[in-house]
């Protein structure tokens, strides 16, 4: 009896172990996936001219203000992206061969709803950012760029298109905006006040 116990104890502490280091084994393969995956997306976009270009908006400005190229920031957001879901996933699969379906279960939500929604939430907002800045920029060199109220007017626009990205955004990555765009309202309303504001005093001085 005392072997039959010793033999199952010593099975037990096997089958821990082996799943430890099999979780262990995905947060490091996702630790070095993550890396590798930075240093060529870093090397890939300076070849393919992407810094330059990111430069010429506001968020590609900022960037560069921080001490970070395109890549740098893209290849990085990239790598700890990777970092978490490794981590994630090799919780999750710790979880569930040691019998606590309650955690697995959370970390499928986490993983289904959080992450992929902050993806995309951080797609989208590129995206919009990098189209809001073009559209703006348009309006800079357009017919209107000799006109001295289009700066007021063009910069009202950058921002209230910000805001429209960013509310999108979280609402295309799963988080309710009903709260947001309720507090959002004055906000336009104040920059609207403020733009007419301008526009007026502007055609004041031209009497």
């Amino acid at each position: 009896m005392f072997n039959n116990l010793s033999r199952d104890l010593a099975m037990d502490v096997w089958f821990f172990v082996y799943h430890v280091v099999v979780s262990v084994l995905i947060a490091v393969f996702g630790f070095v996936l993550g890396r590798l995956l930075r240093l060529l997306l870093v090397r890939l976009l300076l070849r393919l001219g992407f810094d330059d270009w990111f430069r010429n908006f506001n968020i590609g400005k900022a960037l560069l203000r921080s001490g970070y190229t395109a890549g740098e920031f893209f290849g990085s957001v990239t790598a700890w992206l990777i970092y978490i879901l490794s981590i994630l996933l090799a919780t999750a699969y710790l979880s569930l061969n040691l019998g606590n379906t309650e955690i697995y279960s959370l970390i499928i939500i986490v993983i289904g709803v959080y992450f992929f929604g902050f993806i995309k939430f951080f797609i989208i907002s590129i995206l919009g950012f990098i189209l809001v800045d073009g559209f703006v920029e348009y309006i800079y060199k357009g017919a209107l760029s000799k006109s001295e109220v289009v700066g007021p007017v063009a910069e009202y626009i950058r921002v209230i298109l910000y805001l429209v990205v960013i509310t999108f955004a979280l609402e295309q990555g799963g988080i309710n905006v009903a709260t947001l765009s309720a507090m959002l309202t004055p906000i336009t309303w104040g920059l609207t006040a403020a733009v007419v504001a301008v526009l007026v005093a502007e055609a004041l001085k031209k009497r």
